[in-house]
């Protein structure tokens, strides 16, 4: 077996782990029906979603054989970098600037981790969603969520 399929399987089996365990703790709380939820149905079904991807990971590298398997290299960090950076920063900017700039942020940062869009594109997106955010949240939802505020 090979380093990387060695990792996959590691990878495959933590995810199992962190279902199981999510299983384990939504059982302590009222699971219900699909009708009436309880507290633990969110977490069991995501635990039990969690458990069936773990092993099709762990399953999917034992029986794909290619090229790449016989090298190891580090996956791209561009892509989960910018997007963690995308939820952190609207984490940080909903309370201080409002949800349009917040979600605008966010969107572009996020778009800056596909590398086939061109920047127009990005900016497109990046205006369209926090309107499209405003006019679901806002108005179709009635949350009260500031659109534009300032406080540094």
């Amino acid at each position: 077996m090979t380093k990387i399929k060695t990792i996959d399987v590691c990878a495959g089996a933590f995810i199992v782990l962190i279902g199981v365990l999510a299983i384990v703790e939504s059982l302590s709380f009222d699971i219900g029906t699909t009708r009436r939820i309880g507290p633990g149905y969110f977490p069991f079904y995501v635990g039990l979603f969690m458990v069936l991807l773990g092993v099709v990971i762990a399953l999917e590298r034992l029986w794909t054989k290619s090229l790449a398997d016989t090298e190891f290299s580090f996956p791209p960090l561009r892509a989960p970098l910018l997007i963690m950076a995308a939820v952190v920063t609207f984490a940080v900017m909903i309370e201080r600037f409002g949800l349009i700039p917040a979600v605008g942020v966010g969107v572009f940062l996020a778009s800056l981790a596909d590398t086939n869009t061109t920047l127009t594109q990005k900016l497109t997106v990046a205006v369209a969603v926090p309107l499209v955010a405003t006019l679901i949240f806002k108005i179709g939802l009635d949350m009260h969520v500031d659109v534009i505020r300032w406080r540094p």
